[in-house]
């Protein structure tokens, strides 16, 4: 009797199930390496904010926006929503959307700037503490505190 070229079933099940074992192990660390991209685009992205807040109160001695209003730019937004544009022509940065963060500029009284940089409805943790958001102030003296 010839012997036929290929494979037997025992030796396919032990390569799927050898890749099943593979796959459960690096679903997890692509997970957490997925976490701390996020996590360092938010921390890049705060300090571009703050950035451009500071230099738009330079030229306007006040904050982007105006004093009590609030700019919310979701990761589901479309890039031509109105706040998008308004944020890309006073500061000159682009917001990214699609990324799962969400982003809120407020100003405050005094005068203050609060932004706050936050995962897809902190649904997931951003960094390796567990929070799923940052937020940092800008004063008039330019003095930056991340909270």
């Amino acid at each position: 009797m010839a012997k036929r070229a290929g494979f037997t079933l025992i030796e396919l099940m032990v390569v799927v199930a050898i890749l099943g074992i593979l796959s459960l192990t690096a679903i997890p660390l692509y997970h957490t390496y997925q976490q701390r991209a996020y996590g360092s685009e938010a921390i890049v992205m705060l300090k571009r904010i703050l950035d451009a807040e500071i230099m738009y109160f330079l030229d306007n001695e006040s904050f982007f926006p105006e004093v009590g209003q609030t700019i919310m730019i979701f990761h589901g937004d479309l890039p031509s929503k109105a706040e998008i544009t308004q944020t890309k022509e006073a500061l000159n940065i682009a917001i990214p959307v699609g990324h799962f963060l969400d982003y809120t500029v407020t100003t405050m009284p005094g005068p203050t700037c609060i932004v706050t940089i936050s995962s897809f409805g902190n649904s997931f943790a951003l960094f390796k503490n567990g929070d799923c958001a940052i937020t940092a102030t800008v004063d008039s003296a330019g003095e930056i505190n991340i909270l």
